[in-house]
């Protein structure tokens, strides 16, 4: 029994190694080529010349230029058809501010916003410690969209029903949370289309600031809508949530990870799958560090 326990152990401890290094390896820069700019670019400049002639011109392609939203001095925006008043300013906070850990506070932040209707014609956004909002979540979506973006406006009605459907299963109630990152323009368009969700969001600010560019590369993010897929730990199980969830509209074989993903999560608890996540990032970051450096001492080299 031992001669057969011991070859079982250091296969999983091979699996586990395996797979700790292909989700490192899955937010590394190393696995793809950077997105180039220039199909964003020319996403944008499309868009940008059919807004300055006067057409709404997003309905018709699959996913708008992410940028496009930053140059933009149009005031040409599509309406929701929503008669809702937003109190955007009423954002309840807890007086306390808690010190937190975790795989999500580096990613999201240590605060994110829910949006709850006070009645037919007002709504309140709460603030949440991160941590406590994400609690028990077995996978949590990273969903990027925005109010003016025609493709968003038509998927984020299916991604609520699906949302709903997958949150409602037997055995595996409220286990996938969702956090929005928005590209809205302001503050008021932001409040009209989070009614729309019955998820978390970023707090606006950090969504079009540095966390949201951070989130954005990290993702792969090249147009919107997009959505990405994390376990409890962070790790990507897909950035292919905007076209799996079409595919697989009952959500049989959701959140679509690959059989190896399966096992190590099946066998491998989740403390130890962080323990791992951050040992092998601590790696990668120092690998990556090395790289850069001797990158830099070679280009000194030539320049000299």
């Amino acid at each position: 029994m031992k001669i057969v326990r011991r070859p079982l152990i250091l296969i999983l401890l091979q699996l586990v190694v395996v797979i700790s290094l292909t989700n490192a390896l899955l937010e590394s820069e190393l696995v793809k080529e950077p997105p180039t700019t220039e199909k964003v670019d020319d996403a944008k400049s499309d868009v940008t010349a059919k807004q300055e002639e006067g057409i709404a011109g997003t309905n018709d392609v699959d996913s708008c230029a992410t940028d496009a939203i930053v140059d933009s001095s149009t005031n040409s925006t599509t309406n929701l058809d929503d008669d809702n008043i937003i109190d955007a300013a009423k954002i309840n906070t807890k007086e306390e501010d808690q010190v937190q850990v975790g795989p999500f506070i580096d990613l999201l932040g240590t605060k994110l916003l829910s949006m709850n209707m006070v009645d037919e014609t007002h709504a309140k956004m709460d603030l949440h410690n991160t941590n406590e909002a994400l609690d028990g979540k077995k996978v949590v979506g990273i969903y990027f969209s925005a109010d003016w973006c025609g493709p968003c406006r038509q998927f984020t009605p299916e991604l609520v029903s699906f949302y709903n459907k997958m949150n409602n299963r037997r055995g595996k109630k409220n286990q996938f949370e969702i956090v929005w990152v928005s590209s809205c323009r302001d503050q008021e368009s932001f409040g009209q289309y989070f009614t729309h969700m019955n998820w978390l969001a970023l707090p606006p600010e950090e969504a079009t600031g540095q966390r949201g560019k951070m989130l954005a590369s990290k993702y792969k993010v090249k147009g919107i809508p997009h959505l990405a897929l994390l376990d409890e730990v962070g790790n990507i199980i897909t950035l292919e949530g905007r076209t799996k969830i079409p595919q697989d509209r009952t959500g049989l074989g959701f959140p679509w990870r690959n059989p190896l993903s399966t096992i190590y999560v099946t066998l491998v608890p989740q403390s130890l799958r962080f323990l791992l996540k951050t040992q092998v990032n601590e790696v990668k970051n120092k690998f990556l560090s090395v790289l850069k450096g001797g990158v830099g001492l070679k280009q000194q080299g030539v320049g000299a």
